[in-house]
């Protein structure tokens, strides 16, 4: 008669677990480095070109990552917005910019175009409340969000 080993069950069982564990430690890791990072304007947005497609602003970014892990970056689109409303958005991008672990990196060259049908739609907000407040006054009303990847997590970020 043979006898069954009874030694395979524990080790396979500890084997899992630590796998298991690992698995969800590095997720944990990866959600609080998507969590921690700072994106924001690294710059005032410029006019760059006016021509018959519409208008293009350049913008720049700053990103913080106090993580102890490199992160992987990828911003698809960005959007400007003048009192919520949509005006202007980059075109798709899907390039990925690496930063280093507890450091600043910049991203500079993104484009955001505002076409005139999407300009003549917020004019008469914008030209209002200029006339009220004046030119410095609007300028709160604008504001810039990102749709973000963070190593392969999403992130939205409401203001840059």
């Amino acid at each position: 008669m043979q006898e069954k080993s009874t030694m395979g069950f524990p080790l396979f069982a500890i084997g899992a677990a630590s796998i298991l564990g690992y698995f969800l430690f590095k997720g944990t890791t990866l959600k609080e480095s998507a969590e921690n990072i700072r994106v924001s304007l690294l710059n005032v947005p410029k006019v760059h070109k006016i021509d018959l497609s519409g208008l293009k602003i350049s913008l720049d970014l700053r990103v913080d990552n106090p993580a102890q892990g490199l992160i992987r970056l990828k911003i698809p689109t960005i959007e400007a917005t003048y009192k919520g409303k949509l005006v202007a958005s980059t075109p798709v991008n899907n390039t990925i910019y690496t930063i280093d672990p507890v450091s600043s990196g910049k991203i500079t060259g993104f484009m955001i175009e505002a076409n005139y049908i999407s300009l003549i739609m917020a004019a008469p907000t914008i030209i209002s409340d200029i006339t009220v407040k004046g030119a410095a006054g609007i300028l709160d009303n604008f504001g810039f969000k990102a749709l973000a990847e963070v190593n392969g997590i999403p992130l939205k970020i409401e203001k840059l």
